[in-house]
């Protein structure tokens, strides 16, 4: 799978928020993966790939759900803080005061 994403990488995405599962962000992509999955319980940090949706999402904080995911990454620890604040932005932004931002944001290997 993370052949699959990297290939897409980079990509511009529109964020959204879930509203069920915590505090969680997604990023919709144009990204199709069918294959298997590294299903792990999702924790602060965890970057995974929810295929139903095709989003790549970032957990940010409180998770409400004990579904596993499909996780392929994690944001590292000197990043949290910003992880933190761009899920609150986007949460303020399409969930509580829908405006529209572009906002370019670099994935990478670390």
């Amino acid at each position: 799978m993370i052949e699959v994403i990297r290939s897409a990488l980079p990509t511009r995405c529109l964020y959204s928020h879930v509203v069920v599962s915590g505090q969680t962000i997604g990023a919709v992509t144009r990204i199709r993966y069918d294959g298997p999955g590294v299903m792990v319980p999702r924790v602060f940090g965890s970057v995974f790939f929810y295929q139903p949706s095709q989003k790549i999402n970032l957990c940010y904080g409180e998770i409400t759900e004990s579904a596993t995911v499909n996780q392929f990454a994690e944001v590292i620890a000197e990043d949290l803080d910003a992880l933190r604040d761009l899920g609150s932005g986007v949460w303020a932004d399409t969930v509580v005061n829908p405006v529209r931002h572009v906002v370019e944001v670099g994935i990478q290997e670390w």
